[in-house]
């Protein structure tokens, strides 16, 4: 996926409400620097992703997952990190939820029935 695709994200983390949780997201460009990566995995860097100026990969049940250009690191609030494309992202977390078929609640039903 193209670096370009990312140009309308913030420079660094940002934060984004998940199923009523805060996740975190990093999203990965070529050259982004040491300290952000840093303040992003934080104690974590060498035990759950690792950085060596030119590679980013997370570790994920002992598997290494390289994180290209343009792909985004998801922090959860249990810890585990996920990496995702910038479509994942904005199917699962920015989309709305829109269901056209569904008439929504009607108020003046009585549910005590």
């Amino acid at each position: 996926m193209a670096d370009n695709t990312l140009a309308a994200f913030p420079q660094g983390e940002f934060a984004a409400f998940s199923t009523a949780k805060m996740s975190h997201f990093l999203p990965y460009r070529q050259g982004m620097d040491q300290k952000t990566i840093e303040q992003f995995f934080g104690p974590d860097l060498g035990t759950k992703a690792d950085y060596d100026s030119t590679h980013l990969v997370v570790f994920d049940h002992g598997r290494m997952l390289k994180v290209d250009p343009g792909e985004i690191v998801a922090k959860f609030p249990n810890g585990k990190y996920k990496v995702i494309t910038i479509d994942y992202y904005n199917k699962n977390f920015n989309e709305p939820i829109v269901v056209d078929a569904d008439p929504g609640v009607d108020r003046k039903q009585d549910v005590t029935k």
